[in-house]
């Protein structure tokens, strides 16, 4: 997966998504970041050229900490962006075009810092100018925090890289002890969102989840799901239609889109409960399957299925691969039957 960052200044990337910057590089992705200013403005008992060339090499030891590839400094005036919309979305265009990203962070639009607020409407436009597939767009918060968010991501595993790397912006940390402010943040996202110790929260800036009730969204049980979700992307090929047993539960299809999901059990499109047997069970597998769903998958809340109907269980052990089982999805790939 192709991720790019996309900061106004040195440090809100380690601030806002430092996190969950180094679980995509630690999964293989390659991530790129672009500061859409150096923040020469950060440091006023300096030149504006010592402070671009101090804070840009504090972006680079950052970087390298979070495990980010490649490093681009558009240097559009620092405080000044909501001026300069338009030649810092040209500016950007190229780098879009080249990275092809598949998802996007950047920050988010109700933000008190104008900076940040304007990096909406210059992502946005360059987006429309580059021609490029459609990234997910995902808000971080840095300094004023999301009211309502729609993803929760846990990074207690990787909490004290972001801090490092936000330390490594020394020159910021002198001046606002950062790294406590966001260790108290991200320790309260964890808590509430129910994810883990610490968290990063985002909100799409594309409006996918509008559908989504708030209500739904601000259920931890949600956040889970939704990972849940993006494990399902990278497994079922995009113009697959799949099974999916969740009890019911998904109630985003535009997620998944274009692949296709049929509940399970299924009767006229729509989720009909559960099997009263394994001799059903397996029946309605095999008449979906039939019908044109490559792949059956079973999400955490229905792990207990293949305990209770081992019949079914022991059935697509025996008929088909299992080409996923984490602690999110077990997937069957019901397109070939295995060799015995």
């Amino acid at each position: 997966m192709n991720v790019l960052v996309i900061a106004p200044h040195p440090d809100d990337e380690s601030i806002g998504c430092g996190g969950t910057i180094c679980l995509h590089a630690d999964r293989g992705d390659r991530v790129a970041a672009v500061f859409l200013t150096s923040g020469e403005k950060g440091l006023t008992d300096l030149s504006q050229e010592d402070a671009r060339r101090i804070r840009e090499r504090e972006s680079e030891d950052a970087a390298a900490i979070l495990g980010i590839a490649s490093v681009t400094f558009l240097r559009r005036p620092d405080k000044h962006l909501e001026q300069d919309t338009l030649h810092a979305a040209e500016a950007l265009k190229p780098i879009l075009q080249r990275e092809k990203p598949e998802v996007i962070y950047l920050t988010h639009e109700r933000d008190f810092h104008p900076d940040h607020r304007a990096c909406v409407s210059i992502v946005q436009a360059a987006l429309r100018a580059s021609g490029i597939a459609t990234p997910a767009l995902l808000s971080y918060e840095v300094l004023t925090p999301l009211t309502e968010y729609d993803r929760a991501e846990d990074i207690t595993p990787v909490m004290r890289r972001k801090l490092k790397a936000v330390c490594a912006h020394r020159s910021q940390v002198r001046q606002f002890r950062y790294d406590r402010a966001l260790l108290a943040m991200n320790r309260f996202r964890g808590v509430v969102a129910g994810v883990g110790r610490y968290a990063e929260v985002f909100r799409f800036a594309n409006g996918c989840m509008s559908g989504i009730p708030l209500d739904c969204r601000a259920d931890p049980g949600w956040h889970r799901l939704y990972a849940a979700i993006q494990e399902i992307i990278k497994v079922v090929p995009a113009e697959s239609s799949f099974i999916l047993v969740d009890d019911g539960c998904l109630e985003a299809p535009a997620l998944i889109a274009p692949r296709r999901y049929l509940p399970f059990l299924e009767k006229e499109g729509r989720y009909w409960g559960k099997p009263p047997d394994d001799a059903t069970a397996i029946r309605e597998l095999e008449r979906l399957r039939n019908a044109g769903a490559s792949f059956i998958v079973f999400i955490w809340s229905t792990f207990w299925w293949l305990e209770y109907y081992g019949g079914l269980h022991r059935y697509l052990r025996a008929q088909f691969p299992c080409i996923r089982q984490d602690e999110r999805i077990v997937v069957f790939d019901l397109r070939t039957r295995s060799r015995t």
